[in-house]
Protein backbone atom coordinates (compact mmCIF):
# COMPACT_ATOMS: atom_id res chain seq x y z
CA UNK A 1 0.00 0.00 0.00
CA UNK A 2 1.54 3.28 -0.99
CA UNK A 3 1.66 6.32 1.50
CA UNK A 4 -1.35 7.96 -0.51
CA UNK A 5 -3.84 5.16 -0.49
CA UNK A 6 -2.75 4.83 2.94
CA UNK A 7 -3.91 8.55 3.62
CA UNK A 8 -7.43 7.82 1.25
CA UNK A 9 -8.35 4.80 3.84
CA UNK A 10 -7.53 6.72 6.95
CA UNK A 11 -9.43 10.00 5.70
CA UNK A 12 -12.51 7.57 4.73
CA UNK A 13 -13.11 6.07 7.72
CA UNK A 14 -16.35 6.85 9.16
CA UNK A 15 -14.78 8.72 12.42
CA UNK A 16 -12.18 11.07 10.15
CA UNK A 17 -15.24 11.33 7.37
CA UNK A 18 -17.27 12.38 10.40
CA UNK A 19 -15.05 15.45 11.69
CA UNK A 20 -14.35 16.47 8.09
CA UNK A 21 -18.19 16.49 7.31
CA UNK A 22 -18.94 18.78 10.48
CA UNK A 23 -19.45 22.36 10.36
CA UNK A 24 -18.08 22.85 14.03
CA UNK A 25 -15.99 20.36 14.55
CA UNK A 26 -13.22 20.49 12.60
CA UNK A 27 -12.62 24.16 13.49
CA UNK A 28 -12.98 23.70 17.07
CA UNK A 29 -10.18 21.41 16.52
CA UNK A 30 -8.11 23.47 14.67
CA UNK A 31 -8.75 26.37 16.88
CA UNK A 32 -7.44 24.30 20.16
CA UNK A 33 -4.71 23.12 18.22
CA UNK A 34 -3.54 26.70 17.22
CA UNK A 35 -4.26 27.15 21.50
CA UNK A 36 -1.62 24.03 22.27
CA UNK A 37 0.92 25.89 20.21
CA UNK A 38 0.43 28.86 21.95
CA UNK A 39 0.76 27.39 25.28
CA UNK A 40 3.31 24.78 24.59
CA UNK A 41 5.50 27.00 22.40
CA UNK A 42 5.28 29.74 25.25
CA UNK A 43 7.01 27.39 27.60
CA UNK A 44 9.65 26.28 24.97
CA UNK A 45 10.66 29.61 24.12
CA UNK A 46 10.44 30.86 28.19
CA UNK A 47 13.28 27.81 28.88
CA UNK A 48 14.99 28.59 25.65
CA UNK A 49 15.33 31.97 26.47
CA UNK A 50 16.40 31.37 30.06
CA UNK A 51 19.22 28.82 28.84
CA UNK A 52 20.60 31.83 26.36
CA UNK A 53 20.48 34.39 29.39
CA UNK A 54 17.70 36.91 27.99
CA UNK A 55 15.00 36.28 30.00
CA UNK A 56 14.60 36.04 34.02
CA UNK A 57 18.56 35.75 34.39
CA UNK A 58 17.96 35.91 38.41
CA UNK A 59 15.70 33.00 38.19
CA UNK A 60 17.44 29.22 38.43
CA UNK A 61 17.48 27.58 35.37
CA UNK A 62 16.32 24.54 37.57
CA UNK A 63 12.74 26.36 38.72
CA UNK A 64 11.89 27.57 35.25
CA UNK A 65 12.57 24.24 33.76
CA UNK A 66 10.93 22.81 35.96
CA UNK A 67 8.07 24.92 36.85
CA UNK A 68 7.07 25.20 33.32
CA UNK A 69 7.42 21.53 32.81
CA UNK A 70 3.75 20.66 33.09
CA UNK A 71 2.65 23.26 31.21
CA UNK A 72 4.44 22.05 28.63
CA UNK A 73 3.55 18.78 28.50
CA UNK A 74 0.35 19.72 28.88
CA UNK A 75 0.56 22.27 25.73
CA UNK A 76 2.50 19.11 23.85
CA UNK A 77 -0.74 16.75 24.71
CA UNK A 78 -3.17 19.53 23.30
CA UNK A 79 -1.25 19.71 19.71
CA UNK A 80 -0.19 16.46 19.33
CA UNK A 81 -4.05 14.86 19.73
CA UNK A 82 -5.26 18.00 17.44
CA UNK A 83 -2.82 17.50 15.23
CA UNK A 84 -3.59 14.00 14.84
CA UNK A 85 -6.81 14.38 14.26
CA UNK A 86 -6.76 17.15 11.00
CA UNK A 87 -4.31 15.05 9.83
CA UNK A 88 -6.81 12.14 9.49
CA UNK A 89 -9.43 13.95 9.03
CA UNK A 90 -7.76 15.48 5.64
CA UNK A 91 -4.59 13.30 5.22
CA UNK A 92 -4.81 13.11 1.11
CA UNK A 93 -4.76 16.60 1.15
CA UNK A 94 -1.49 17.34 3.05
CA UNK A 95 -0.33 14.23 1.69
CA UNK A 96 -0.24 17.00 -1.39
CA UNK A 97 0.78 19.59 0.77
CA UNK A 98 4.41 20.44 0.27
CA UNK A 99 4.62 22.82 3.36
CA UNK A 100 3.09 19.80 5.28
CA UNK A 101 6.12 17.72 4.34
CA UNK A 102 8.39 20.36 5.54
CA UNK A 103 6.88 20.47 8.94
CA UNK A 104 7.49 17.09 9.10
CA UNK A 105 10.69 17.03 8.56
CA UNK A 106 11.62 19.63 10.98
CA UNK A 107 9.61 17.75 13.44
CA UNK A 108 11.72 15.10 12.49
CA UNK A 109 14.63 17.58 13.23
CA UNK A 110 13.39 18.15 16.72
CA UNK A 111 12.99 14.74 17.65
CA UNK A 112 16.71 14.33 16.89
CA UNK A 113 17.35 17.55 18.86
CA UNK A 114 15.53 16.35 21.69
CA UNK A 115 17.81 13.06 21.95
CA UNK A 116 20.80 14.58 21.07
CA UNK A 117 20.41 17.53 24.05
CA UNK A 118 18.35 15.84 26.65
CA UNK A 119 21.01 14.08 28.05
CA UNK A 120 23.66 16.47 28.01
CA UNK A 121 21.03 19.88 28.83
CA UNK A 122 17.91 19.23 29.63
CA UNK A 123 18.53 16.59 31.71
CA UNK A 124 20.98 19.08 34.08
CA UNK A 125 20.32 21.72 34.70
CA UNK A 126 20.32 22.25 37.86
CA UNK A 127 24.04 21.63 37.43
CA UNK A 128 24.21 24.97 35.34
CA UNK A 129 22.77 27.15 38.97
CA UNK A 130 26.11 26.01 40.21
CA UNK A 131 28.14 27.28 37.66
CA UNK A 132 29.62 30.37 37.04
CA UNK A 133 27.65 30.57 33.60
CA UNK A 134 25.56 28.87 31.52
CA UNK A 135 27.51 26.02 29.42
CA UNK A 136 27.79 27.11 25.46
CA UNK A 137 26.33 23.40 24.78
CA UNK A 138 23.23 24.78 26.64
CA UNK A 139 23.33 28.27 24.77
CA UNK A 140 23.52 25.97 21.66
CA UNK A 141 20.63 23.78 22.30
CA UNK A 142 18.23 26.67 23.02
CA UNK A 143 19.56 28.75 20.02
CA UNK A 144 18.55 25.54 17.83
CA UNK A 145 15.37 25.09 19.40
CA UNK A 146 14.08 28.35 18.51
CA UNK A 147 15.39 28.46 15.13
CA UNK A 148 13.20 24.49 14.81
CA UNK A 149 10.29 25.68 16.38
CA UNK A 150 9.87 29.06 14.88
CA UNK A 151 10.21 26.77 11.51
CA UNK A 152 8.08 23.97 12.56
CA UNK A 153 5.36 27.27 13.10
CA UNK A 154 5.82 28.82 9.68
CA UNK A 155 5.68 25.73 8.08
CA UNK A 156 2.33 25.15 9.87
CA UNK A 157 0.93 28.65 8.90
CA UNK A 158 1.71 28.01 5.36
CA UNK A 159 -0.26 24.61 4.96
CA UNK A 160 -3.12 26.62 4.57
CA UNK A 161 -1.71 28.76 1.76
CA UNK A 162 -1.80 25.54 -0.27
CA UNK A 163 -5.15 24.47 -2.56
CA UNK A 164 -5.02 21.02 -3.15
CA UNK A 165 -5.40 19.34 -6.42
CA UNK A 166 -9.18 19.39 -6.36
CA UNK A 167 -9.13 17.46 -9.47
CA UNK A 168 -7.00 14.24 -7.43
CA UNK A 169 -8.64 14.24 -3.94
CA UNK A 170 -10.84 11.62 -3.41
CA UNK A 171 -12.39 13.09 0.11
CA UNK A 172 -16.21 12.75 0.65
CA UNK A 173 -18.66 15.39 2.16
CA UNK A 174 -16.73 18.37 4.44
CA UNK A 175 -17.02 21.75 5.07
CA UNK A 176 -16.40 23.91 2.62
CA UNK A 177 -12.99 25.03 1.65
CA UNK A 178 -11.27 28.06 0.30
CA UNK A 179 -11.04 26.58 -2.98
CA UNK A 180 -14.78 25.30 -3.23
CA UNK A 181 -15.30 28.81 -2.09
CA UNK A 182 -13.57 30.18 -5.04
CA UNK A 183 -15.53 27.55 -7.41
CA UNK A 184 -18.36 28.58 -5.58
CA UNK A 185 -18.15 32.31 -6.59
CA UNK A 186 -16.57 31.62 -9.84
CA UNK A 187 -20.03 29.79 -10.21
CA UNK A 188 -22.08 32.01 -9.21
CA UNK A 189 -20.49 34.77 -11.12
CA UNK A 190 -21.40 32.95 -14.75
CA UNK A 191 -24.76 32.08 -13.39
CA UNK A 192 -25.88 35.71 -12.31
CA UNK A 193 -26.14 37.45 -15.48
CA UNK A 194 -28.95 34.88 -16.78
CA UNK A 195 -30.66 35.88 -14.10
CA UNK A 196 -30.55 39.39 -15.01
CA UNK A 197 -32.02 38.83 -18.30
Amino acid sequence: MSLLSFAQWVQSTDFFTAIRSSWNIYPIIMATHLAGIALFGGMILAVDLRLLGIAMPKRPVADVVGQLRGLKHLGLTIVVTCGVLMLGSKAEEYYYNAFFRAKMAILALIVIHALVFRPSVYSRVAEFDQAARIPGRAKLAAALSLVLWISMVIAGRGIGYIEPPLDKIHAQGGAPSAASDVVAGALAAQVAPDFKR
